[in-house]
């Protein structure tokens, strides 16, 4: 990874303020260890909303905005096999590293679904973006996210991809061991214990990638990383189960599960049939991570939802 740091001014106010970005430049990255050879240019800008500095991108594409929200541990790098190809039809892309997750601040706060789903509705007034036409995706927790916003703000979302979502899961469920083994990451002392704890998040993933392994170990060693990661997870296995309230969605909604998710299991997407306006996609031989490790079909599929 090549990172480039550019300043420019912009004049205002009787005087100059300096605007920094940056610029990455990156390799595609399959959890499965594959590289692609192609480039990714990506301008990462920062943004104070609500006294919380956050990184995000919004790439040049003109068109309908789509607001990508990763998922648990995640960041924007988790979508890396998405956002190129997404904003190649017309469409803007955006996505942001939530509070207290990769680069962007981790203030000693609860984080659970309520401040997160507030702090997304700040997030798109902050960068004035459309909601009349606006479609959020977001994986596993960012799933949660974006359903709690859409449930709380019916009207401030168009389109919604759930992508194997949290939320929904009856109060009796206490993880399957996939899970429970993925949330001793954050006790890691190697990369290649990352590198164990990642695998063991799909059985269809033969290998993990050692630069995105090194990258998660080191934003796991950033200060209050691991307290927030812990609280994210706390604050969605607590919030209020979205089952009983989906029906309050009014967006058009797709939901991608992969069949064999050992993480969130899809036999939990019951709650989600009902819905008036939902479709449902199951992908065979595909876990918990589609965007990542099936991104051609996501991809595929979530532009030609969004087109529709």
């Amino acid at each position: 990874m090549f990172v480039l740091l550019c300043s420019s001014y912009q004049y205002s106010g009787g005087r100059y303020k300096k605007r920094t970005v940056f610029i990455v430049s990156t390799l595609f990255i399959n959890l499965d260890g594959t590289s692609r050879a192609q480039m990714l240019n990506m301008h990462f800008q920062y943004l104070k909303v609500a006294n919380v500095r956050v990184r995000y991108l919004a790439t040049e594409s003109k068109g309908d905005p789509v607001l990508l929200i990763h998922g648990l541990g995640g960041s924007i790098e988790s979508w890396l096999n998405n956002v190129e190809v997404i904003s190649s039809h017309n469409l803007q892309v955006i996505a942001l590293d939530l509070p207290g997750f990769g680069l962007s601040d981790k203030p000693k706060i609860t984080f659970n679904i309520e401040y997160y789903s507030k702090f997304i509705s700040k997030f798109i007034r902050r960068l004035r973006i459309d909601s009349r036409s606006l479609c959020i995706v977001g994986n596993s927790l960012g799933g949660h996210i974006a359903a709690e916003f859409a449930i709380n703000y019916p009207l401030a979302v168009s389109k919604l991809v759930l992508v194997s979502p949290a939320g929904a899961l009856p109060v009796s469920f206490k993880g399957t061991p996939e899970l429970r083994n993925y949330l001793n990451i954050v006790k890691a002392k190697t990369v290649q214990q990352v590198r164990r704890d990642l695998l063991g998040i799909d059985k269809n993933v033969k290998s993990i990638e050692y630069n995105y392994a090194k990258m998660f170990f080191q934003r796991l060693k950033l200060p209050r990383a691991k307290e927030a990661f812990m609280s994210a997870f706390s604050g969605s296995a607590h919030a209020p189960r979205l089952t009983g309230r989906l029906h309050k969605i009014k967006a058009k909604t797709l939901l991608i599960w992969g069949k064999d998710d050992q993480m969130i299991p899809v036999s939990f997407l019951r709650p989600f049939i009902k819905m008036k306006n939902c479709r449902v996609i199951l992908l065979e031989n595909c876990g918990h991570s589609v965007h990542m490790n099936s991104s051609t079909l996501f991809n595929k599929f979530v532009i030609d939802f969004l087109k529709e």
